[in-house]
């Protein structure tokens, strides 16, 4: 079976600052597939951007060399709880198209829900392993599915999970996936969809650093892979 994988990011910051303690980091799997890595420090601003970076560094240097997306948590854990002494958390999804399996694998330590998409209907993934860096034995959640043309991960930051709560307006993040779905959107398209919704709810002025990633599987592809990677940043003074 021939699948194509679309990935699509769309983040911004908190109203008022210059730096998004959100990271996202992609790297292409040993074993064959591709991750996409979420890490949400605490706080936001510079401090939070240069721990988000630290923390998916690390994730992302142990999947480069082979170790296992729940081993990797773990160590990602393990590394900020020693920095910090459990006074600094953040959140981490990993979302891994691992060919060696053919399966879709899940892991996190986030309280952000997580939204799958199978046969046209939206799941919420409520297992998350609570955050990293506070507790000792902090261990990720690690969940696993089948390779299958349609299927499509949502993951999201608590700024998107959460927009619109200052006002008690919060945003219908499940209808509006069903809705974007209805239509065939992209990968892209939904990424955007879901942060301008949260940015709207928020009053145009983004209550906490923002981010969701979009991964669907394609049916088909092309005779000559080609691979290909778009990425707009807007540069601020």
């Amino acid at each position: 079976m021939s699948l194509t994988i679309e990935i699509a990011v769309a983040k911004t910051h908190r109203a008022g600052n210059r730096e998004s303690g959100d990271t996202v980091e992609l790297v292409e799997r040993p074993g064959g597939g591709i991750s996409v890595i979420l890490v949400d420090a605490q706080g936001s601003g510079s401090a939070a951007k240069l721990l988000s970076l630290q923390v998916a560094g690390r994730v992302l240097a142990l999947l480069n060399e082979g170790v296992r997306d729940g081993a990797a948590a773990r160590a990602a854990h393990d590394f900020l709880f020693t920095l910090r002494s459990g006074r600094v958390s953040a959140e981490l999804d990993i979302v891994s198209v691992d060919l060696a399996s053919r399966t879709l694998v899940v892991t996190r330590n986030s309280e952000a829900p997580l939204f799958l998409v199978r046969n046209g209907s939206v799941e919420v993934v409520a297992s998350t392993g609570g955050r990293i860096g506070l507790y000792r034995h902090t261990r990720p959640s690690v969940s696993e599915w089948p390779l299958e043309p349609g299927l499509t991960v949502l993951v999201l930051s608590d700024g998107v999970a959460h927009a619109g709560q200052r006002w008690h307006q919060p945003v219908d993040l499940v209808s509006l996936a069903e809705r974007q779905l209805s239509s065939q959107r992209s990968a892209q398209e939904l990424a955007d969809a879901l942060l301008a919704a949260a940015i709207q709810a928020d009053r145009g002025h983004p209550q906490d650093d923002m981010t969701v990633v979009a991964l669907r599987l394609q049916a088909g592809g092309s005779p000559q892979p080609i691979r290909r990677l778009a990425l707009t940043v807007p540069l601020t003074e």
